[in-house]
C-alpha cells in the first residue's frame, strides 16, 4: 500500500510541474532528504501542501505543494523531488515556481558520500525559459552527536548548466563550483531545525554566482502530521538585465509523512 501511495503522489507532482513554471533557485537538498525512518523500509513517500486565500480590495491566492520519493539502503540513496508554488494577486503572478530534481548518493565511508544530480527549471518571471544542470561531488559529515540527532555537513561539487532566456537575451553555458554548509538540530521528538547555505560561483568569473540560505522549523503534531515554518532567501547574478535577481519567502504549512 505504501508503495502505491508514493507513486500516486509522484504522479500528482509531475502533473503540477508541467502546469506551473519555476523560479530559478537552488534546491536545499538537506531539507528535502526524508529522515526519521528505519532501515527495514527502503521506499519512502512525502506529501506537503498549504493554501491561503485573502481579499481586501483585490483577491490574492497562495498555493504550495510538493511530492518526494526516496529509495534508501545502507550504501545507496536515490531522491526524486517535484515541487510547485504559486502567489497570485490582482490577476498577476508574483511568484510562479516549480522544478524537478533527481539525486543519487553512494556512501564511501562513515563520513564521506559521493553525489550525482540533475535538475530542470523554468522561470518566465525571471526571463528564464529553461535551465538544465548536472553535477557531481563530495559530501562530508563534519559533526555528528552521539545520538545522531545533531549534525553538520559540508559539500562541494562541480556542476554544468545550460540557460535559455527569453528573447532577445539568448542563452549561456557555465561550469560552476557548488558549495554548501548544512546544520541539523533536534530538540526532543517534537521539534527540528534544519538550515543550509549555498554558494555557486562560475569558475573563473566569481562575480557571477548564486547564493541561497534556507531554514526549516518543523514541530510535530502527531506521528504523521507536523507544522512547518520555512524561510528562504535566493540571489542569482546570472539573470538578464531587468529580471528580479533576489527573492525571499516565508511559508507556513503542514506536512503529512508516510512512515
Amino acid at each position: 500500500m505504501r508503495f502505491n501511495f508514493i507513486f500516486f503522489y509522484a504522479f500528482l507532482g509531475v502533473f503540477g510541474l508541467f502546469q506551473v513554471p519555476a523560479l530559478a533557485q537552488i534546491v536545499n537538498i538537506e531539507e528535502q532528504r526524508i529522515t526519521g525512518t528505519n532501515d527495514s523500509v527502503r521506499w519512502y513517500g512525502h506529501l506537503r501542501g498549504s493554501a491561503a486565500l485573502i481579499k481586501v480590495r483585490e483577491q490574492s491566492l497562495q498555493l504550495a505543494a510538493e511530492a518526494r520519493v526516496q529509495y534508501k539502503t545502507p550504501v545507496h540513496l536515490v531522491l526524486l523531488l517535484l515541487q510547485q508554488n504559486l502567489l497570485r494577486a490582482g490577476g498577476n503572478d508574483f511568484s510562479n515556481q516549480a522544478f524537478a530534481h533527481l539525486r543519487y548518493n553512494y556512501k564511501l565511508s562513515d563520513t564521506w558520500v559521493w553525489e550525482a544530480y540533475g535538475q530542470l527549471q523554468t522561470s518566465p518571471l525571471q526571463l528564464l525559459q529553461q535551465r538544465h544542470l548536472v553535477g557531481t561531488g563530495l559530501r562530508w559529515r563534519a559533526l555528528k552527536s552521539a545520538d545522531g540527532r545533531q549534525r553538520l555537513y559540508l559539500g562541494s561539487s562541480w556542476l554544468w548548466e545550460n540557460n535559455r532566456f527569453s528573447a532577445p537575451f539568448g542563452g549561456n553555458t557555465w561550469h560552476r563550483s557548488s558549495n554548501y554548509v548544512s546544520a541539523t538540530l533536534r530538540v526532543g521528538k517534537q521539534t527540528s531545525l534544519i538550515g543550509t547555505t549555498y554558494w555557486q560561483p562560475v569558475w573563473g568569473y566569481i562575480h557571477n554566482y548564486r547564493f541561497s540560505t534556507d531554514w526549516l522549523l518543523k514541530i510535530a503534531i502527531t506521528k504523521q502530521i507536523a507544522l512547518t515554518l520555512d524561510i528562504t532567501y535566493n540571489l542569482d547574478k546570472n539573470l538578464p538585465v531587468g529580471a528580479p535577481a533576489e527573492s525571499y519567502a516565508w511559508r507556513n504549512g503542514l506536512v503529512w509523512q508516510l512512515r
